[in-house]
């Protein structure tokens, strides 16, 4: 089998099986097209038939090699790790599914990575946002604060607001239902007064959309003011500029009101593992990230505030 012919078993594989978003896809793609490149071009070929029993571990090593030495691109060690994460991955499906039997990614390295702790906005700054009147009262401000209101109340992510949908959330009862990384369903509750946020704008989009006479599509909760589905640039812009109101963080995108649900949390006394099937991790090793924030979080108030700190 030639590589070209593999990457496009492997790519229907993400898209069928897996349902990896369109951006986790776009990235082991682009990862194999650059292997692809990077062989063709020793080869002096554009276009060559790649066999992949011509790839061998010394390949594959050179292959990465090529990036991490590139000093003019300064490649970071996330991304290389990812690629090589997408070649192990790559092969373990060919292995899996018997249409490649050797493994030369078996002995590829990850680099070390540093600790990376997420983004949080401080408690009192985010209730002091939701508590104050920087939302305009009409239709898209209402959507605004709803947004900013659900996303610190559940921890869902960017995507799993995107394409949630009115049949997906219960009012009554204070829960939603998402879909998550590969398919995983699960109910999260929500805070009395986000349900109030969406309820109030809900109201306000059907009497809108009606008195503009523009059709729009109601079976998602939130809508562009064209009437569509939000996306996720404007999902950006949304909460760009609400947080630039109260921090100055230089992340303020819908992430970092999830990494700061479940960092207050657990600052509140929540149970790890809660937090992570609220969040829809699948490791817990995931969610520890945000125990370390908490702590360090907690030395600082101590050092800040004891006398002997």
């Amino acid at each position: 089998m030639n590589l070209i012919h593999a990457i496009d078993k492997f790519s229907a594989y993400l898209i069928n099986e897996k349902n990896y978003s369109k951006h986790t896809l776009m990235n082991y793609i682009k990862d194999l097209n650059d292997l692809y490149s990077f062989i063709a071009k020793s080869l002096e070929d554009t276009t060559p038939k790649i066999e992949l029993k011509y790839i061998d571990e010394a390949t594959l090593k050179s292959f990465i090699a090529a990036f991490v030495l590139n000093k003019e691109l300064k490649y970071s060690k996330r991304t290389i790790s990812r690629k090589i994460s997408t070649l192990k991955s790559f092969y373990k499906f060919l292995n899996r599914k018997k249409l490649f039997a050797e493994n030369p990614s078996r002995n590829l390295v990850f680099p070390k990575l540093g600790r990376n702790l997420p983004t949080v906005i401080e408690e009192t700054s985010l209730t002091g946002l939701l508590n104050s009147d920087t939302f305009s009262k009409d239709i898209w401000g209402e959507r605004d604060r709803a947004i900013i209101e659900l996303l610190y109340s559940s921890g869902i992510r960017l995507n799993e607001l995107i394409e949630l949908t009115i049949d997906k959330i219960d009012l009554d009862n204070f829960t939603i239902r998402v879909k998550g990384k590969g398919r995983k369903e699960r109910i999260i509750p929500v805070g009395t007064v986000a349900v109030g946020a969406i309820s109030s704008y809900l109201e306000k989009r059907e009497v809108y959309f009606a008195e503009k006479g523009v059709e729009y599509n109601n079976g998602v909760i939130f809508n562009a003011k064209n009437g569509k589905k939000l996306y996720p640039a404007l999902m950006n812009r949304i909460t760009t500029k609400y947080i630039s109101k109260i921090s100055e963080l230089k992340k303020k995108s819908p992430h970092v009101l999830r990494h700061s649900f479940a960092t207050h949390l657990l600052d509140h006394g929540a149970d790890i593992r809660a937090v992570k099937d609220l969040l829809g991790h699948s490791s817990l090793s995931t969610t520890q990230v945000y125990t370390h924030v908490s702590v360090d979080r907690l030395k600082k108030v101590y050092q800040k505030s004891h006398p002997k700190g």
